[in-house]
């Protein structure tokens, strides 16, 4: 094969190798020099450590520089959605290779154990396939066995719980399987499941979380179905922050666990509690059928129950404004069942299964509570949510007022946009509203330094500046101020998506894809009055980087990514199919082997 002189190649030329003057070069209308230099087999800069690359790069086996926020590979290709990175990816390995240590000790275990009684008669297998499970008993936690666990409930309060760390190595073994659960994995769990609490909707008392974190079954503090149903939700989220998946027989059997417990007639609230709980676990692992009909059996239990938002307001009046923690987790838990039921009903198109009368308890909510409303994030999530719901409806309204002018009478045409006009002032004015308390309690979680809390209320903030943005549009037409407002709050909620961080996408909600693909549609449609060209499409490069890693960490984003694609501009436009498939195997990519 010829040599290629270097004019040759940074022209991009053809060269036939001829010295000392290759042809091109002679004939090249300005003298050239021609110069052959020798390949070497170094590298041109400094090797990467392996998995430092970007996932595009490593999935298509080319060079990358590892740059942030975006590797030249990939910024060169216009494929700034796709060039993620995998961070910590030693501390995953090192994760992984605890976990199948442990899944290989356990069945040493059982091995061991087979051995031992091979001289005596075995009984059979039993016919029921269903796994039975043996529980192990639970040590009394001391302060030799047991180290200590921060937590912060939902209103913003720092608990420490004392996890139990035995030495033996009880489990949980299945006659039926050879899987095992070892009593430390069901403490993992567990203990994840109570960091994740206030982002699962669940309020809990001091004594309930030690409770919980110790696996106490007797039933005097805490009903062992919520025990169960925290495994379970633990489980789910202990295997995404390590990349790992378990065998299926785990979970199934957990799940059996709950199954059994909800036999017991657990209270009310504890019911609710687990249905949601669950509701979320299904949806989670995509499967919609089992996902929807918790949700409807929680909605069952509240509305058969006559569960209401103001049961308590009595006790708050005679107690000057204080709640107690019975109080605090009937309302969180009646709350958590309206955010998963407007969600559901905002990401899937579902109907509602819940009646006005609680959303109208839920507009009353900070009147009644203010103290608990300003500082639960449970509450201020719901009240977010039920604020875009609200207003997605008054849109609506608008609409249907538009469709229906000249159809009937004058005087009906005009009541009705006069009633319209009042709800929307009065909308505009509880979201304005519930704005401001969301930037104080951002500041202040904040500076403490709060970051899973910071992050659930950049949920709850980015919720309700849609709400704030589409109000504003309603009238951008019509009111230059309005114009100037809807145009700022949106850059706001871009500004939020920009700040946040890769590994703050798993506290996340799948709704906020629907967010920003409400807000992409706004800014497309007001195109004409934003100061430049490059601030829209740094606001669409930075929306879709942001639906497309929540899509990493979450279910449920292929619609608001092409919303958000199909309103982009034109020198944005992106291949979807392929971006899906990189999303795909993006996804197969981090799952372990």
């Amino acid at each position: 094969m010829a040599q290629t002189c270097s004019a040759c190649r940074s022209r991009k030329v053809r060269c036939d190798g001829a010295t000392p003057t290759c042809g091109p070069c002679s004939k090249a209308r300005r003298p050239i020099q021609c110069t052959f230099e020798r390949e070497t087999s170094q590298p041109k800069g400094p090797l990467l450590q392996k998995g430092n690359a970007c996932l595009a790069c490593r999935r298509k086996k080319k060079k990358c520089d590892a740059k942030r926020p975006h590797c030249t590979t990939c910024d060169v290709a216009g494929k700034q959605h796709a060039c993620l990175y995998e961070d910590n990816v030693q501390q995953y390995l090192t994760d992984a290779l605890i976990a199948r240590t442990r899944e290989l000790e356990c069945r040493l275990a059982v091995y061991e154990g087979q051995s031992s009684h091979s001289a005596s008669p075995r009984s059979p297998f039993p016919t029921d396939e269903t796994p039975s499970l043996v529980l192990p008993t639970v040590p009394s936690s001391t302060s030799e066995d047991s180290h200590m666990l921060d937590l912060i409930s939902s209103g913003g309060v720092p608990y420490t719980v004392s996890v139990p760390d035995p030495s033996g190595g009880s489990s949980m073994s299945a006659s039926s399987s050879s899987t095992q659960i070892s009593f430390d994995e069901l403490n993992d769990f567990r203990a994840t499941f109570l960091m994740h609490h206030g982002q699962l909707g669940v309020s809990l008392s001091p004594e309930k979380m030690q409770a919980i974190v110790n696996g106490d079954l007797s039933g005097t503090v805490v009903h062992p179905v919520l025990v169960y149903a925290g495994q379970v939700i633990g489980c789910l989220f202990w295997q995404q922050r390590h990349r790992i998946t378990l065998n299926s027989a785990v979970e199934a059997m957990l799940l059996k666990l709950v199954e059994q417990a909800m036999l017991d007639s657990p209270n009310v609230v504890t019911r609710l509690q687990v249905h949601c709980l669950l509701a979320i676990y299904f949806l989670a692992k995509r499967l919609m059928r089992e996902g929807r009909e918790q949700l409807m059996k929680a909605a069952q239990v509240a509305l058969h129950n006559n569960l209401r938002l103001d049961a308590y307001a009595a006790e708050v009046l005679t107690s000057m404004g204080d709640t107690s923690e019975e109080a605090q987790e009937h309302i969180c838990a009646l709350c958590q069942l309206m955010y998963i039921d407007k969600a559901v009903a905002i990401v899937f198109n579902d109907p509602s299964l819940l009646t006005a009368d609680l959303d109208q308890q839920l507009q009353t909510l900070p009147y009644m509570f203010p103290t608990i409303f300003k500082t639960n994030i449970i509450l201020l999530r719901a009240r977010s949510l039920a604020l875009l719901h609200e207003c997605r409806r008054l849109v609506a309204r608008w609409q249907q007022l538009v469709l229906n002018m000249g159809a009937f009478a004058a005087q009906t045409t005009l009541d009705d946009q006069t009633k319209w006009y009042e709800d929307y002032w009065e909308l505009l004015e509880d979201t304005l509203e519930h704005n401001s308390v969301l930037t104080m309690n951002t500041l202040k979680v904040t500076f403490g330094g709060n970051r899973e809390m910071a992050t659930v209320l950049k949920t709850c903030t980015i919720l309700s500046l849609t709400a704030a943005t589409e109000l504003h549009h309603l009238l951008a037409d019509h009111h230059p101020e309005s114009r100037a407002k809807c145009l700022g709050t949106a850059l706001e909620v871009v500004n939020i998506a920009k700040s946040l961080r890769d590994d703050e996408y798993s506290l996340l909600d799948p709704v906020l894809g629907a967010c920003w693909s409400m807000v992409a549609t706004i800014l497309d449609r007001e195109r004409p009055h934003l100061e430049g060209y490059m601030q829209l499409k740094s606001s669409f490069n930075i929306l879709l980087d942001s639906a497309h890693k929540l899509d990493q960490a979450m279910p449920y984003l292929e619609s608001s990514i092409l919303t958000i694609n199909n309103v982009a501009p034109p020198d944005m436009s992106i291949d979807f199919s392929s971006m899906m498939n990189s999303s795909t195997e993006d996804r197969e990519l981090a799952r372990p082997p």
